[in-house]
Protein backbone atom coordinates (compact mmCIF):
# COMPACT_ATOMS: atom_id res chain seq x y z
CA UNK A 1 0.00 0.00 0.00
CA UNK A 2 3.04 2.12 0.58
CA UNK A 3 3.88 1.89 -2.81
CA UNK A 4 0.77 3.14 -4.15
CA UNK A 5 1.56 6.03 -6.05
CA UNK A 6 -2.22 7.04 -5.07
CA UNK A 7 -1.28 7.91 -1.95
CA UNK A 8 2.26 9.83 -2.67
CA UNK A 9 2.22 13.51 -1.58
CA UNK A 10 -1.34 13.19 -0.59
CA UNK A 11 -3.27 15.30 2.63
CA UNK A 12 -4.60 12.96 5.09
CA UNK A 13 -7.34 15.44 5.83
CA UNK A 14 -8.39 15.89 1.89
CA UNK A 15 -11.93 14.77 0.64
CA UNK A 16 -11.36 12.00 -2.64
CA UNK A 17 -11.94 15.36 -4.32
CA UNK A 18 -9.29 16.89 -3.12
CA UNK A 19 -6.95 14.19 -3.40
CA UNK A 20 -7.77 13.87 -7.27
CA UNK A 21 -7.30 17.55 -7.59
CA UNK A 22 -4.13 17.58 -6.21
CA UNK A 23 -2.59 13.77 -7.94
CA UNK A 24 -3.48 16.47 -10.94
CA UNK A 25 -1.15 19.21 -10.28
CA UNK A 26 1.30 17.06 -9.18
CA UNK A 27 1.43 14.74 -12.89
CA UNK A 28 1.49 18.52 -14.43
CA UNK A 29 4.90 18.56 -12.63
CA UNK A 30 5.44 15.05 -13.83
CA UNK A 31 4.84 15.67 -17.53
CA UNK A 32 6.22 19.07 -18.37
CA UNK A 33 9.30 17.75 -16.85
CA UNK A 34 9.81 15.92 -20.23
CA UNK A 35 10.62 19.39 -21.94
CA UNK A 36 12.65 21.09 -18.40
CA UNK A 37 14.68 17.76 -17.80
CA UNK A 38 15.66 16.22 -21.29
CA UNK A 39 14.86 19.14 -23.75
CA UNK A 40 15.81 22.12 -22.06
CA UNK A 41 19.13 20.15 -19.81
CA UNK A 42 19.77 17.81 -21.56
CA UNK A 43 19.03 17.82 -25.40
CA UNK A 44 19.42 20.83 -26.46
CA UNK A 45 22.38 22.99 -24.78
CA UNK A 46 24.53 20.44 -25.86
CA UNK A 47 22.87 19.87 -29.38
CA UNK A 48 22.81 23.88 -29.88
CA UNK A 49 26.27 24.68 -28.96
CA UNK A 50 27.05 21.17 -31.02
CA UNK A 51 25.53 22.66 -34.01
CA UNK A 52 26.98 26.10 -33.38
CA UNK A 53 30.29 25.13 -33.52
CA UNK A 54 29.80 22.97 -36.54
CA UNK A 55 28.98 26.00 -38.21
CA UNK A 56 31.40 28.20 -36.64
CA UNK A 57 34.37 25.88 -36.54
CA UNK A 58 34.49 26.32 -32.87
CA UNK A 59 33.16 30.21 -31.95
CA UNK A 60 33.00 33.21 -34.19
CA UNK A 61 32.91 37.34 -32.58
CA UNK A 62 29.96 39.25 -32.00
CA UNK A 63 30.46 42.79 -31.32
CA UNK A 64 33.83 42.37 -30.80
CA UNK A 65 33.07 39.78 -27.98
CA UNK A 66 33.98 35.54 -27.98
CA UNK A 67 30.85 33.86 -29.25
CA UNK A 68 31.63 29.68 -28.02
CA UNK A 69 28.61 26.89 -28.32
CA UNK A 70 27.98 27.60 -24.89
CA UNK A 71 27.51 31.11 -24.71
CA UNK A 72 25.61 31.22 -27.93
CA UNK A 73 22.75 28.93 -26.50
CA UNK A 74 23.18 31.36 -23.12
CA UNK A 75 22.17 33.79 -25.50
CA UNK A 76 18.99 32.14 -26.79
CA UNK A 77 17.74 30.90 -23.28
CA UNK A 78 18.14 35.01 -22.12
CA UNK A 79 16.04 35.58 -25.00
CA UNK A 80 13.36 33.28 -24.39
CA UNK A 81 13.14 34.01 -20.64
CA UNK A 82 13.40 37.61 -21.17
CA UNK A 83 9.63 37.25 -23.51
CA UNK A 84 8.06 35.22 -20.59
CA UNK A 85 9.55 37.49 -17.91
CA UNK A 86 7.50 40.84 -19.82
CA UNK A 87 4.46 38.74 -19.62
CA UNK A 88 4.14 36.63 -16.31
CA UNK A 89 3.15 39.68 -13.84
CA UNK A 90 0.26 40.67 -16.44
CA UNK A 91 -0.49 36.61 -16.54
CA UNK A 92 -0.72 36.67 -13.34
CA UNK A 93 -2.83 39.75 -12.33
CA UNK A 94 -5.64 38.38 -15.08
CA UNK A 95 -5.57 34.96 -13.67
CA UNK A 96 -6.21 36.64 -10.12
CA UNK A 97 -9.37 38.59 -10.78
CA UNK A 98 -11.21 35.95 -14.13
CA UNK A 99 -11.23 32.34 -13.88
CA UNK A 100 -9.01 31.28 -16.73
CA UNK A 101 -6.17 30.20 -15.47
CA UNK A 102 -6.62 26.46 -16.89
CA UNK A 103 -7.11 27.92 -19.87
CA UNK A 104 -4.04 30.31 -20.13
CA UNK A 105 -2.04 26.58 -18.79
CA UNK A 106 -3.69 24.93 -21.90
CA UNK A 107 -3.07 27.07 -24.42
CA UNK A 108 1.03 27.88 -23.06
CA UNK A 109 1.22 23.82 -22.94
CA UNK A 110 -0.08 23.74 -26.49
CA UNK A 111 2.59 26.05 -27.96
CA UNK A 112 5.32 24.24 -25.94
CA UNK A 113 4.32 20.49 -26.88
CA UNK A 114 4.09 21.75 -30.65
CA UNK A 115 7.53 23.41 -31.24
CA UNK A 116 9.03 20.81 -29.02
CA UNK A 117 8.06 18.61 -31.54
CA UNK A 118 9.63 20.92 -34.34
CA UNK A 119 12.78 20.83 -32.66
CA UNK A 120 13.72 17.36 -34.21
CA UNK A 121 13.88 19.03 -37.77
CA UNK A 122 16.90 21.07 -36.55
CA UNK A 123 19.71 18.69 -36.84
CA UNK A 124 19.03 17.92 -40.82
CA UNK A 125 19.35 21.29 -41.72
CA UNK A 126 23.65 21.47 -41.68
CA UNK A 127 24.45 24.85 -41.31
CA UNK A 128 21.63 26.65 -40.67
CA UNK A 129 20.20 23.75 -37.98
CA UNK A 130 21.20 25.88 -35.05
CA UNK A 131 19.05 28.87 -35.88
CA UNK A 132 16.51 26.88 -36.34
CA UNK A 133 16.72 25.30 -33.40
CA UNK A 134 17.15 28.69 -31.35
CA UNK A 135 14.10 29.73 -33.00
CA UNK A 136 11.75 26.73 -32.09
CA UNK A 137 13.18 26.17 -28.45
CA UNK A 138 12.22 30.04 -27.52
CA UNK A 139 8.81 29.78 -28.55
CA UNK A 140 8.66 26.37 -26.59
CA UNK A 141 10.37 27.72 -23.56
CA UNK A 142 8.02 30.64 -23.79
CA UNK A 143 5.32 27.99 -23.70
CA UNK A 144 7.02 25.90 -20.91
CA UNK A 145 8.14 28.99 -19.00
CA UNK A 146 4.90 30.75 -19.06
CA UNK A 147 2.53 27.84 -17.92
CA UNK A 148 4.76 27.20 -15.34
CA UNK A 149 3.98 30.39 -13.46
CA UNK A 150 -0.03 29.76 -14.27
CA UNK A 151 0.54 26.46 -12.90
CA UNK A 152 2.87 27.63 -9.71
CA UNK A 153 -0.38 29.40 -9.01
CA UNK A 154 -2.55 27.02 -8.46
CA UNK A 155 -0.58 25.59 -5.68
CA UNK A 156 -1.82 27.51 -2.53
CA UNK A 157 -5.26 26.27 -3.37
CA UNK A 158 -4.37 22.75 -3.42
CA UNK A 159 -3.84 22.50 0.39
CA UNK A 160 -3.35 24.70 3.58
CA UNK A 161 -0.26 26.91 3.92
CA UNK A 162 1.03 24.36 6.88
CA UNK A 163 0.66 21.70 4.51
CA UNK A 164 2.81 23.69 1.83
CA UNK A 165 6.31 22.25 2.65
CA UNK A 166 5.00 19.04 1.64
CA UNK A 167 2.87 20.17 -1.62
CA UNK A 168 5.82 21.36 -2.60
CA UNK A 169 8.48 18.88 -2.01
CA UNK A 170 6.03 16.21 -3.64
CA UNK A 171 5.41 18.35 -7.13
CA UNK A 172 9.29 18.21 -7.29
CA UNK A 173 9.14 14.49 -7.02
CA UNK A 174 6.99 13.67 -8.88
CA UNK A 175 9.06 15.89 -11.56
CA UNK A 176 12.12 14.13 -11.34
CA UNK A 177 10.20 10.61 -11.47
CA UNK A 178 8.16 11.36 -14.86
CA UNK A 179 11.60 12.66 -16.03
CA UNK A 180 13.91 10.15 -14.79
CA UNK A 181 11.51 7.65 -16.50
CA UNK A 182 11.41 9.45 -19.83
CA UNK A 183 15.34 9.82 -19.64
CA UNK A 184 15.74 5.90 -19.49
CA UNK A 185 13.70 5.75 -22.53
CA UNK A 186 15.69 8.36 -24.07
CA UNK A 187 18.97 6.54 -23.11
CA UNK A 188 17.77 3.69 -24.54
CA UNK A 189 16.96 5.17 -27.82
CA UNK A 190 20.19 6.46 -27.65
CA UNK A 191 22.08 3.73 -27.03
CA UNK A 192 19.91 0.29 -28.86
CA UNK A 193 18.37 2.43 -32.04
CA UNK A 194 19.76 1.23 -34.82
CA UNK A 195 18.34 4.19 -36.57
CA UNK A 196 21.12 7.73 -37.81
CA UNK A 197 21.75 10.19 -34.46
CA UNK A 198 19.54 13.05 -36.25
CA UNK A 199 16.41 10.39 -36.30
CA UNK A 200 17.07 9.29 -32.68
CA UNK A 201 16.87 13.03 -31.80
CA UNK A 202 14.20 14.12 -33.96
CA UNK A 203 12.42 10.47 -31.88
CA UNK A 204 13.46 12.51 -28.57
CA UNK A 205 11.94 15.35 -29.24
CA UNK A 206 8.74 13.75 -30.47
CA UNK A 207 8.16 11.59 -27.59
CA UNK A 208 9.02 14.34 -25.12
CA UNK A 209 6.11 16.11 -26.52
CA UNK A 210 3.46 13.13 -26.23
CA UNK A 211 4.46 12.65 -22.48
CA UNK A 212 4.61 16.56 -22.30
CA UNK A 213 0.65 16.02 -22.94
CA UNK A 214 -0.23 12.16 -22.02
CA UNK A 215 0.55 13.24 -18.54
CA UNK A 216 -0.16 16.88 -18.32
CA UNK A 217 -3.94 15.87 -19.83
CA UNK A 218 -4.27 14.89 -16.44
CA UNK A 219 -4.29 18.53 -14.45
CA UNK A 220 -7.16 19.59 -17.25
CA UNK A 221 -9.23 16.80 -16.60
CA UNK A 222 -8.90 16.42 -12.74
CA UNK A 223 -7.70 19.62 -11.11
CA UNK A 224 -10.60 22.27 -10.91
CA UNK A 225 -10.04 26.09 -11.70
CA UNK A 226 -9.79 27.86 -8.27
CA UNK A 227 -12.21 30.09 -6.92
CA UNK A 228 -11.97 33.82 -7.52
CA UNK A 229 -11.76 35.87 -4.28
CA UNK A 230 -12.99 39.18 -6.35
CA UNK A 231 -13.36 38.04 -9.95
CA UNK A 232 -13.37 41.53 -12.28
CA UNK A 233 -15.94 42.55 -15.05
CA UNK A 234 -13.83 44.05 -17.94
CA UNK A 235 -15.70 46.84 -20.38
CA UNK A 236 -15.96 46.51 -24.32
CA UNK A 237 -18.57 44.46 -26.09
CA UNK A 238 -16.46 42.19 -28.10
CA UNK A 239 -13.89 39.78 -26.75
CA UNK A 240 -10.40 41.39 -28.30
CA UNK A 241 -11.74 44.74 -26.48
CA UNK A 242 -12.16 42.96 -23.22
CA UNK A 243 -8.88 41.21 -23.82
CA UNK A 244 -7.20 44.49 -24.40
CA UNK A 245 -9.00 45.68 -21.16
CA UNK A 246 -7.55 42.98 -19.17
CA UNK A 247 -4.02 43.82 -20.78
CA UNK A 248 -4.45 47.54 -19.46
CA UNK A 249 -5.69 46.50 -16.37
CA UNK A 250 -2.97 43.86 -15.79
CA UNK A 251 -0.14 46.08 -16.41
CA UNK A 252 -1.83 48.79 -14.12
CA UNK A 253 -1.91 46.20 -11.50
CA UNK A 254 1.79 45.29 -11.98
CA UNK A 255 2.62 48.63 -11.81
CA UNK A 256 0.83 48.80 -8.06
CA UNK A 257 2.24 45.27 -7.00
CA UNK A 258 5.53 47.00 -7.84
CA UNK A 259 4.77 49.86 -5.94
CA UNK A 260 2.86 47.99 -2.92
CA UNK A 261 5.75 45.16 -2.54
CA UNK A 262 7.36 47.92 -0.47
CA UNK A 263 4.97 47.39 2.78
CA UNK A 264 5.99 43.38 2.31
CA UNK A 265 9.57 44.44 3.29
CA UNK A 266 10.43 40.71 4.34
CA UNK A 267 8.61 39.56 1.10
CA UNK A 268 10.94 42.28 -1.11
CA UNK A 269 14.47 41.22 0.37
CA UNK A 270 13.67 37.42 0.15
CA UNK A 271 12.33 38.35 -3.49
CA UNK A 272 16.10 40.30 -3.98
CA UNK A 273 17.78 37.17 -2.44
CA UNK A 274 15.99 34.80 -4.41
CA UNK A 275 16.29 36.62 -7.82
CA UNK A 276 20.00 36.12 -7.10
CA UNK A 277 20.45 32.50 -5.84
CA UNK A 278 17.74 31.06 -8.33
CA UNK A 279 19.52 33.07 -10.97
CA UNK A 280 22.91 30.77 -10.38
CA UNK A 281 20.77 27.25 -9.85
CA UNK A 282 18.96 27.64 -12.88
CA UNK A 283 22.01 29.09 -14.93
CA UNK A 284 24.34 26.13 -13.86
CA UNK A 285 21.70 23.80 -14.49
CA UNK A 286 20.65 25.01 -17.10
CA UNK A 287 24.16 25.34 -18.94
CA UNK A 288 25.70 22.19 -17.75
CA UNK A 289 25.34 20.23 -20.47
CA UNK A 290 26.18 22.84 -23.25
CA UNK A 291 29.45 23.57 -21.29
CA UNK A 292 29.88 19.95 -20.96
CA UNK A 293 29.98 19.77 -25.01
CA UNK A 294 31.82 23.35 -25.17
CA UNK A 295 34.80 23.10 -22.93
CA UNK A 296 34.97 19.31 -21.91
CA UNK A 297 33.74 17.37 -24.96
CA UNK A 298 31.87 15.28 -22.71
CA UNK A 299 29.83 11.83 -24.32
CA UNK A 300 26.31 13.12 -24.97
CA UNK A 301 25.47 9.84 -23.16
CA UNK A 302 26.73 10.91 -20.29
CA UNK A 303 24.65 14.32 -20.20
CA UNK A 304 21.64 11.74 -19.85
CA UNK A 305 23.41 9.78 -18.10
CA UNK A 306 24.31 13.38 -15.66
CA UNK A 307 20.77 13.96 -15.44
CA UNK A 308 19.37 10.52 -14.39
CA UNK A 309 21.68 9.92 -11.65
CA UNK A 310 20.54 13.71 -10.61
CA UNK A 311 16.72 12.74 -10.98
CA UNK A 312 17.14 9.25 -9.03
CA UNK A 313 19.14 11.19 -5.77
CA UNK A 314 16.73 14.33 -5.94
CA UNK A 315 13.35 12.24 -5.75
CA UNK A 316 14.38 11.01 -2.17
CA UNK A 317 16.36 14.58 -1.45
CA UNK A 318 13.25 16.17 -2.17
CA UNK A 319 11.25 14.35 0.16
CA UNK A 320 13.95 14.25 2.95
CA UNK A 321 14.60 17.95 2.37
CA UNK A 322 10.78 18.48 2.92
CA UNK A 323 10.92 16.55 6.21
CA UNK A 324 14.36 18.54 7.05
CA UNK A 325 12.36 22.16 6.88
CA UNK A 326 9.44 20.41 9.03
CA UNK A 327 12.62 19.73 11.49
CA UNK A 328 15.07 22.62 11.10
CA UNK A 329 12.61 25.09 9.44
CA UNK A 330 12.17 26.55 6.02
CA UNK A 331 14.45 28.88 5.50
CA UNK A 332 17.74 26.86 7.64
CA UNK A 333 16.89 23.58 5.00
CA UNK A 334 17.33 25.98 2.14
CA UNK A 335 20.36 27.28 2.86
CA UNK A 336 22.04 24.14 3.43
CA UNK A 337 21.21 22.78 0.06
CA UNK A 338 22.40 26.22 -1.08
CA UNK A 339 25.69 25.96 0.36
CA UNK A 340 26.44 22.45 -0.72
CA UNK A 341 25.36 23.76 -4.52
CA UNK A 342 28.27 26.53 -4.60
CA UNK A 343 30.39 23.87 -2.95
CA UNK A 344 29.47 21.48 -5.86
CA UNK A 345 29.77 24.41 -8.60
CA UNK A 346 33.20 25.60 -7.78
CA UNK A 347 34.51 21.96 -7.50
CA UNK A 348 32.69 22.00 -11.17
CA UNK A 349 34.94 24.92 -12.42
CA UNK A 350 37.86 22.31 -11.66
CA UNK A 351 36.40 19.34 -13.89
CA UNK A 352 39.16 18.45 -16.83
CA UNK A 353 39.44 15.86 -19.09
CA UNK A 354 42.79 13.77 -18.25
CA UNK A 355 45.71 13.83 -20.28
CA UNK A 356 45.61 11.38 -23.60
CA UNK A 357 47.85 9.00 -22.93
CA UNK A 358 48.62 7.25 -26.87
CA UNK A 359 47.45 3.86 -27.41
CA UNK A 360 45.89 3.52 -23.93
CA UNK A 361 43.40 6.48 -25.14
CA UNK A 362 42.91 5.55 -28.49
CA UNK A 363 38.90 5.63 -28.27
CA UNK A 364 39.31 9.15 -26.46
CA UNK A 365 40.99 11.03 -29.91
CA UNK A 366 38.51 13.05 -32.22
CA UNK A 367 40.37 11.17 -34.79
CA UNK A 368 40.75 6.96 -34.87
CA UNK A 369 43.05 5.17 -37.42
CA UNK A 370 42.97 1.69 -36.90
CA UNK A 371 45.36 -0.59 -39.38
CA UNK A 372 43.52 -3.30 -41.41
CA UNK A 373 46.15 -6.10 -42.58
CA UNK A 374 43.37 -7.49 -44.85
CA UNK A 375 43.94 -4.37 -47.49
CA UNK A 376 47.00 -2.83 -45.79
CA UNK A 377 45.14 0.42 -45.00
CA UNK A 378 43.93 2.32 -41.86
CA UNK A 379 40.22 3.19 -41.24
CA UNK A 380 38.95 6.23 -39.54
CA UNK A 381 36.53 5.78 -37.05
CA UNK A 382 35.77 9.57 -35.38
CA UNK A 383 34.94 10.31 -31.73
CA UNK A 384 31.47 9.59 -30.57
CA UNK A 385 30.66 8.02 -34.04
CA UNK A 386 29.47 11.41 -35.27
CA UNK A 387 31.57 11.64 -38.26
CA UNK A 388 33.91 14.00 -39.47
CA UNK A 389 31.14 16.66 -40.53
CA UNK A 390 29.44 16.09 -37.39
CA UNK A 391 33.22 17.85 -35.76
CA UNK A 392 34.34 19.68 -38.34
CA UNK A 393 32.58 23.48 -39.78
CA UNK A 394 32.49 23.09 -43.59
CA UNK A 395 32.96 26.84 -43.11
CA UNK A 396 33.36 28.54 -40.41
CA UNK A 397 36.52 30.77 -39.41
CA UNK A 398 37.05 28.82 -36.14
CA UNK A 399 38.30 25.61 -38.13
CA UNK A 400 39.77 26.98 -41.14
CA UNK A 401 43.54 26.37 -40.16
CA UNK A 402 42.19 22.58 -39.50
CA UNK A 403 40.55 22.35 -42.87
CA UNK A 404 43.79 23.78 -44.85
CA UNK A 405 46.01 21.59 -43.11
CA UNK A 406 43.88 18.20 -43.17
CA UNK A 407 40.54 17.98 -44.92
CA UNK A 408 42.17 16.55 -48.18
CA UNK A 409 42.56 13.39 -46.06
CA UNK A 410 39.30 13.94 -44.29
CA UNK A 411 36.52 14.61 -47.19
CA UNK A 412 36.65 13.63 -50.80
CA UNK A 413 36.38 15.46 -53.86
CA UNK A 414 32.37 14.85 -53.53
CA UNK A 415 32.51 15.75 -50.21
CA UNK A 416 32.09 12.65 -48.83
CA UNK A 417 34.08 11.37 -45.73
CA UNK A 418 37.52 9.64 -46.77
CA UNK A 419 36.87 6.38 -44.11
CA UNK A 420 40.38 4.60 -45.47
CA UNK A 421 43.52 5.70 -45.97
CA UNK A 422 46.25 4.00 -47.66
CA UNK A 423 49.95 4.00 -46.26
CA UNK A 424 51.20 7.01 -48.56
CA UNK A 425 48.20 9.40 -47.62
CA UNK A 426 48.26 8.58 -44.34
CA UNK A 427 51.88 9.24 -43.96
CA UNK A 428 51.43 13.05 -45.70
CA UNK A 429 48.43 13.33 -43.21
CA UNK A 430 51.12 12.36 -40.12
CA UNK A 431 53.80 14.86 -41.94
CA UNK A 432 50.92 17.51 -41.54
CA UNK A 433 50.77 17.45 -37.87
CA UNK A 434 53.89 19.41 -37.31
CA UNK A 435 52.55 22.11 -39.66
CA UNK A 436 49.50 23.15 -37.86
CA UNK A 437 48.94 23.21 -34.28
CA UNK A 438 46.05 26.19 -33.74
CA UNK A 439 42.65 23.97 -33.92
CA UNK A 440 40.63 22.03 -31.80
CA UNK A 441 40.53 17.94 -32.72
CA UNK A 442 43.20 15.15 -31.95
CA UNK A 443 44.38 12.35 -34.53
CA UNK A 444 46.01 8.84 -33.50
CA UNK A 445 46.96 5.89 -35.25
CA UNK A 446 46.77 2.63 -34.15
CA UNK A 447 49.13 -0.55 -35.96
CA UNK A 448 50.86 -0.61 -38.55
CA UNK A 449 53.61 1.51 -39.63
CA UNK A 450 52.07 4.37 -38.27
CA UNK A 451 51.16 3.02 -34.78
CA UNK A 452 51.31 5.45 -31.84
CA UNK A 453 51.68 8.80 -34.44
CA UNK A 454 49.78 11.44 -32.47
CA UNK A 455 48.78 15.19 -32.17
CA UNK A 456 46.91 17.51 -30.15
CA UNK A 457 45.68 20.63 -31.14
CA UNK A 458 46.47 23.83 -29.06
CA UNK A 459 42.53 24.47 -28.40
CA UNK A 460 41.68 20.46 -27.23
CA UNK A 461 39.95 20.13 -23.88
CA UNK A 462 42.35 18.14 -22.35
CA UNK A 463 45.19 21.47 -23.38
CA UNK A 464 44.31 23.22 -20.23
CA UNK A 465 46.35 26.23 -20.98
CA UNK A 466 44.06 28.23 -22.44
CA UNK A 467 45.42 31.51 -21.46
CA UNK A 468 42.30 31.94 -18.76
CA UNK A 469 42.82 33.22 -15.71
CA UNK A 470 41.09 30.35 -14.06
CA UNK A 471 43.21 27.83 -15.90
CA UNK A 472 45.11 27.36 -12.94
CA UNK A 473 42.23 25.36 -11.14
CA UNK A 474 41.26 22.71 -13.58
CA UNK A 475 44.77 21.80 -14.01
CA UNK A 476 45.21 21.72 -10.14
CA UNK A 477 42.50 19.48 -9.85
CA UNK A 478 43.84 16.84 -12.71
CA UNK A 479 46.99 17.07 -11.27
CA UNK A 480 46.16 16.52 -7.90
CA UNK A 481 42.88 14.50 -7.88
CA UNK A 482 41.59 13.95 -11.04
CA UNK A 483 44.77 11.61 -12.53
CA UNK A 484 46.08 10.19 -9.05
CA UNK A 485 42.89 8.90 -8.66
CA UNK A 486 42.22 8.19 -12.48
CA UNK A 487 38.88 9.70 -12.19
CA UNK A 488 37.64 10.41 -16.10
CA UNK A 489 36.14 13.39 -16.85
CA UNK A 490 32.93 10.79 -17.23
CA UNK A 491 32.90 10.11 -13.96
CA UNK A 492 33.71 13.35 -12.94
CA UNK A 493 30.22 14.53 -14.38
CA UNK A 494 28.31 11.57 -12.73
CA UNK A 495 30.08 12.54 -9.25
CA UNK A 496 28.86 16.19 -9.99
CA UNK A 497 24.82 14.78 -10.91
CA UNK A 498 25.05 12.92 -7.47
CA UNK A 499 25.72 16.56 -5.70
CA UNK A 500 23.65 18.43 -7.44
CA UNK A 501 20.92 15.89 -7.19
CA UNK A 502 20.95 16.02 -3.35
CA UNK A 503 20.33 19.78 -3.44
CA UNK A 504 18.85 20.92 -6.70
CA UNK A 505 15.02 19.74 -5.86
CA UNK A 506 15.39 21.22 -2.13
CA UNK A 507 16.52 24.56 -3.10
CA UNK A 508 13.68 24.87 -5.42
CA UNK A 509 11.01 23.19 -3.70
CA UNK A 510 12.20 25.25 -0.05
CA UNK A 511 11.93 28.24 -2.19
CA UNK A 512 8.52 27.97 -3.36
CA UNK A 513 7.37 27.01 0.23
CA UNK A 514 9.17 29.95 1.47
CA UNK A 515 7.64 32.30 -0.81
CA UNK A 516 4.20 30.80 -0.02
CA UNK A 517 4.22 31.70 3.54
CA UNK A 518 5.14 35.26 3.01
CA UNK A 519 2.25 35.92 0.38
CA UNK A 520 -1.20 36.91 1.35
CA UNK A 521 -3.84 34.02 0.46
CA UNK A 522 -6.31 36.75 -0.84
CA UNK A 523 -3.61 37.85 -3.69
CA UNK A 524 -1.62 34.50 -4.31
CA UNK A 525 -1.95 34.71 -7.85
CA UNK A 526 -1.16 38.19 -8.78
CA UNK A 527 2.37 37.63 -6.38
CA UNK A 528 2.77 33.90 -7.73
CA UNK A 529 2.79 36.37 -11.66
CA UNK A 530 5.51 38.76 -9.16
CA UNK A 531 7.44 35.64 -8.39
CA UNK A 532 7.78 34.53 -12.22
CA UNK A 533 8.57 37.42 -13.26
CA UNK A 534 11.22 37.52 -11.03
CA UNK A 535 12.36 33.66 -11.62
CA UNK A 536 12.26 34.91 -15.49
CA UNK A 537 14.06 37.87 -15.09
CA UNK A 538 16.74 36.33 -13.09
CA UNK A 539 16.92 33.35 -15.56
CA UNK A 540 17.41 36.18 -17.83
CA UNK A 541 20.28 37.58 -16.31
CA UNK A 542 22.31 34.82 -15.59
CA UNK A 543 22.73 33.48 -19.20
CA UNK A 544 23.50 37.10 -20.02
CA UNK A 545 26.29 37.38 -17.09
CA UNK A 546 27.28 34.09 -18.27
CA UNK A 547 27.83 35.14 -22.01
CA UNK A 548 29.58 38.51 -21.17
CA UNK A 549 32.01 36.52 -19.06
CA UNK A 550 33.20 34.31 -21.86
CA UNK A 551 33.18 36.95 -23.95
CA UNK A 552 35.52 38.57 -21.89
CA UNK A 553 37.50 35.60 -20.29
CA UNK A 554 36.06 32.61 -20.41
CA UNK A 555 33.36 29.34 -20.17
CA UNK A 556 35.61 28.57 -16.55
CA UNK A 557 35.16 32.17 -15.27
CA UNK A 558 31.24 32.17 -16.60
CA UNK A 559 30.67 29.48 -14.22
CA UNK A 560 32.31 31.31 -11.11
CA UNK A 561 30.90 34.53 -12.13
CA UNK A 562 27.54 32.37 -11.17
CA UNK A 563 28.40 31.09 -8.44
CA UNK A 564 29.58 34.64 -6.94
CA UNK A 565 25.56 35.44 -7.42
CA UNK A 566 24.38 31.89 -5.38
CA UNK A 567 27.16 33.09 -2.63
CA UNK A 568 25.93 36.77 -2.26
CA UNK A 569 21.56 35.49 -2.38
CA UNK A 570 22.41 32.62 0.23
CA UNK A 571 23.52 35.60 2.58
CA UNK A 572 20.79 37.32 1.91
CA UNK A 573 18.38 34.80 2.98
CA UNK A 574 19.87 33.88 5.90
CA UNK A 575 18.87 37.78 6.97
CA UNK A 576 15.14 37.00 5.99
CA UNK A 577 12.90 37.26 8.95
CA UNK A 578 10.33 34.66 8.19
CA UNK A 579 8.00 34.96 11.04
CA UNK A 580 7.87 38.63 10.57
CA UNK A 581 7.32 37.89 6.70
CA UNK A 582 4.11 35.42 7.54
CA UNK A 583 2.79 37.98 10.33
CA UNK A 584 2.55 40.52 7.47
CA UNK A 585 0.62 38.32 4.76
CA UNK A 586 -1.77 37.27 7.50
CA UNK A 587 -2.47 40.91 8.53
CA UNK A 588 -3.07 41.85 4.81
CA UNK A 589 -5.62 38.63 4.52
CA UNK A 590 -7.28 40.11 7.51
CA UNK A 591 -7.68 43.21 6.65
CA UNK A 592 -8.89 42.13 2.72
CA UNK A 593 -11.88 39.63 4.82
CA UNK A 594 -12.95 42.63 6.55
CA UNK A 595 -12.97 44.80 3.49
CA UNK A 596 -15.26 42.05 2.14
CA UNK A 597 -17.52 41.94 5.11
CA UNK A 598 -18.25 45.68 4.45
Amino acid sequence: MGLNIRNWGMIAEHSDEERKALRGWYFFDWANQAYALTCMTVVVPALMANLYNQATGGGSEWAGLNVTGDSFYAIILAISMAIVALTAPALGVIADRVPIKKKMLYWYTVVGIIFTALMGIAPFLGNQGYMFLALTFVIATVGFSGGNTIYYAFMPYMAKKEHMDKVSSWGYAYGFIGGSILLLFHLGVILASPLETNVNLAIVFVSSSLWWWGFGALMFKWTPEPDIPSPAEFAGETSFAKTLSAVKMAYVQVWTTLREIRRFKVLAFFLLAYLLFYDGVNTINGMASAFGESVLRINPVMNIALLLTVNIVAIPMSVAFGALAEKWGTKQSLMTALVIYCLVAVTAIGFAPLTLDGDADHQRYDFQYDWDDSDNSYHLTTLYDRGVEGWVSSEGDGDTVFRNAFNIYLMDDDGEERTTLGLVDATLLVAAFDDAHEHRFSFHFSGGALDGSATVGDQHPTNLDQGGPMDWWPQAMRDNVWEPLDISVSLQWIILGFFIGCVMGAAGAQARSMFTMLIPESRTTEFFGFFGFIGKAAAMVGPILYALSVGMFDSRVAILSIVVLIIVGTLLTSKVDLEEGIKVAAAEDAKWRESQKS
